[in-house]
């Protein structure tokens, strides 16, 4: 099982998130089952280390000022629409023996023959799917192996997964993952030619029409 640090400090009371914005750092809440809520912070440099590195499938070591270190996972994070900063964090403390429910993200190796052989069209339906497993079992991602995909309509099920011992998929088997179609075909006009045009209007009794000095000669026989 993977970790990684974090350090954090207790939020001083009475001040504002935007002031600790201001400071460079991060408002967090941390909580659990049967435990109250602690407000902490954490510097954003640090923070976004860690998002990158961890994501919210990797159990963070949360050092906080008793200096020992919690395990919690990013349970929320909150971005700023207009400008994408972190805004706050939810951290959900874990405990050994407690088993998690998480959404595990899907990662596409490979490449696919059906794709580069047959020219087909990858669909992709599921890009994560929810787990349960131990803490100690938490992957980080599961892997999809493209190069199975070796014919147009061939897919990729839930059931197809290579899943490590402990961690139960909770989407159902029969799920598609990802699904090759066929090439799209562009639709070619077809080139009617001038006999063709010429039987269409007869066939349709449509009567061609004239040239307006014709049409003058029609209403004044006698110009």
């Amino acid at each position: 099982m993977d970790k990684i640090d974090l350090a954090a400090q207790l939020r001083p009371e009475g001040i504002s998130p935007n002031a600790l914005r201001q400071q460079g750092l991060i408002p967090v809440v941390m909580y659990g089952k049967g435990e109250e809520p602690i407000s902490l912070a954490v510097t954003l440099n640090d923070f976004q280390k860690v998002y990158k590195a961890a994501g919210e499938t990797t159990i963070i070591n949360l050092h906080v000022a008793d200096g020992v270190p919690k395990m919690v996972l990013i349970k929320d994070l909150q971005v700023s629409p207009d400008k994408g900063d972190y805004l706050h964090i939810d951290f959900y403390r874990i405990k050994a023996g407690e088993k998690l429910h998480v959404t595990v993200p899907l990662k596409f190796e490979h490449e696919a023959p059906a794709v580069k052989d047959f020219g087909g069209i990858l669909v992709t339906n599921k890009n994560e799917v929810e787990v349960e497993c131990l803490p100690q079992d938490l992957p980080h991602e599961i892997l999809v192996d493209l190069s199975k995909l070796i014919a147009i309509d061939d897919a990729i099920f839930v059931k197809d997964l290579i899943i490590n011992p402990g961690v139960e998929v909770l989407d159902h088997p029969e799920e598609s993952i990802i699904v090759v179609t066929p090439p799209a075909v562009e639709e070619v006009e077809p080139v009617v030619s001038e006999a063709e045009a010429v039987a269409a209007v007869e066939t349709t009794g449509e009567k061609p029409e004239t040239a307006p000095e014709e049409n003058a000669k029609e209403e004044n026989p006698e110009s």
